[in-house]
């Protein structure tokens, strides 16, 4: 299957998303800050499932831009609360500069259909 990066500061959320993963099968590697995501990145995930709040408010969206810059093709996924924990009155997409990702997921999102959305992404021919 495929090798998954989770980056969030959650310990529980990340692993009960690693255990759904792996259970189907994926090879999941784990991140809880941005230094341990950019060590993480060596181990050249299939896909990245990336929190926005972590060091600061910010971080994910920081590390999301730096993810695209140096691996343009690495899938990126976002998981977060942020909108619900900023109360931020629009909605973040994804776009090729500031949000560079496939996909924007708001907290809480089931393991089960994370997973599912994660594979949905991997399915797809990687020239589209």
């Amino acid at each position: 299957m495929a090798r998954i990066l989770l980056i969030d500061d959650d310990v529980d959320l990340v692993a009960m998303n690693k255990a759904v993963l792996a259970q189907r099968g994926h090879e999941v590697v784990t991140a809880h800050s941005a230094g341990e995501a950019k060590d993480a990145l060596r181990t050249r995930p299939d896909l990245v499932v990336l929190d926005v709040m972590m060091e600061t408010v910010s971080t994910g969206f920081e590390l999301a831009r730096d993810i695209h810059r140096l691996y343009p093709d690495l899938p990126t996924v976002i998981l977060s609360g942020v909108h619900d924990a900023t109360g931020v009155p629009f909605r973040f997409e994804p776009d090729s500069d500031w949000l560079p990702v496939l996909k924007f997921l708001d907290k809480p999102v089931a393991p089960g259909k994370l997973a599912t959305e994660v594979e949905s992404i991997l399915a797809k021919p990687k020239n589209k």
